[in-house]
C-alpha cells in the first residue's frame, strides 16, 4: 500500500512540475511579467534601469511618487516644477524628472516615457 501512495505522490509532482501558472514558485519565473500602469500614472525610465511612477493631480497643486510598496504626495513647492514633502523632492525639466530623497539622489535622469 505504502509503495502505491509513494507512485502516485510521485506522479502528481511530474504533473504540477509541468503547469507554468503564474503562482506556482517553480513556473513561470524565467519570464518577464508585465509592466501594469495604475490609472493616471506616468511612467519614467531612469539612470541604472530604475522606473519611476508619478500620478499627477488634476489640479497641479500635487504629484504622488509610486512605489511597489506604497505611495506618498508631494505638493508642489514654488512657482516652478518642483514637488516636496520635506524630506522627498521632485524635479520636472520637460519631459525629464528627478527624485531626491534624504539628501540624495534616488531617481537620475528620468525620461517620460511615451503613453
Amino acid at each position: 500500500m505504502n509503495r502505491i501512495r509513494w507512485s502516485a505522490c510521485m506522479a502528481l509532482a511530474v504533473m504540477l512540475a509541468g503547469c507554468a501558472g503564474g503562482w506556482w514558485p517553480w513556473g513561470g519565473a524565467g519570464r518577464e511579467q508585465p509592466v501594469r500602469l495604475p490609472e493616471g500614472a506616468i511612467e519614467y525610465a531612469c539612470a541604472e534601469g530604475k522606473r519611476l511612477l508619478v500620478r499627477y493631480a488634476a489640479d497641479g497643486k500635487s504629484a504622488w511618487v509610486i512605489y511597489p510598496d506604497r505611495e506618498f504626495r508631494l505638493d508642489r513647492a514654488g512657482a516652478g516644477e518642483r514637488f516636496s514633502n520635506g524630506a522627498t523632492t521632485l524635479l520636472l525639466q520637460g519631459d525629464e524628472a528627478m527624485l531626491d530623497a534624504d539628501g540624495a539622489r534616488q531617481f537620475a535622469e528620468c525620461k517620460r516615457k511615451p503613453s
